[in-house]
């Protein structure tokens, strides 16, 4: 496969059923011959991994802090039923059951540990764009900072939703503006609220991320 694609000089690989980041050094190895062959900057093809899809990667999520490459961790649950003979993944009120909600947290938990981007698994059914919009919102109020599709209309739905509000950017230049109204102080009050430093620190990266 990638003696295939790396003459495209491709921006990024996704590697499926990482175990580890053992399986991130083998391919950043495999990379750097090509990339040596094919007259590409050495290290410029970035890598995300899926790394909750057998039994064997649940264990090892915490583990990928500097891993060469690696850009992003997502989690995946089909392939993970699979290896386990689950038939169900979902309650049928659509709330995951616990073992993949567990795969999502350890996903978010991991990737935020390494330092790379938790990315959020597929919505396979593509047509409920209101379900797509209503998760997508829910898991990025959770952490994640992005969301895998699986047909090209789920997009500007993903992208809409983790995009910043004005609302959620004037709320953080309030917040930073508190803070620095007041120097050194570890809380302030605004709109009847009390705020401490971890509020001005997600207020930071939000604006960061607009």
């Amino acid at each position: 496969d990638l003696d295939a694609i790396m003459p495209a000089a491709p921006g990024g690989i996704f590697l499926p059923k990482a175990e580890g980041p053992a399986d991130i050094d083998a391919l950043d190895r495999l990379l750097t011959a090509r990339e040596q062959a094919h007259g590409i900057a050495v290290g410029s093809t970035l890598v995300a991994a899926l790394v909750t899809e057998t039994p064997r990667a649940m264990f090892t999520t915490g583990e990928y802090a500097g891993a060469p490459r690696l850009v992003g961790l997502s989690w995946g649950a089909e392939d993970l039923s699979s290896a386990l003979g689950a038939n169900t993944q979902y309650w049928p009120d659509g709330r995951l059951m616990p073992t993949y909600e567990l795969a999502r947290s350890l996903c978010l938990l991991g990737a935020v540990a390494a330092n790379a981007l938790p990315i959020e698994t597929v919505m396979p059914d593509f047509r409920d764009l209101d379900g797509l919009k209503e998760r997508a919102l829910m898991v990025r109020s959770q952490g994640y900072r992005g969301m895998l599709a699986i047909h090209p209309a789920q997009v500007p739905v993903i992208n809409d939703a983790f995009t910043p509000s004005e609302e959620e950017l004037a709320h953080a230049r309030a917040v930073i503006a508190a803070f620095d109204a007041n120097p050194g102080a570890g809380t302030v009050g605004l709109n009847g609220a009390m705020l401490d430093r971890p509020h001005l620190d997600l207020a930071k990266a939000l604006l960061a991320s607009a």
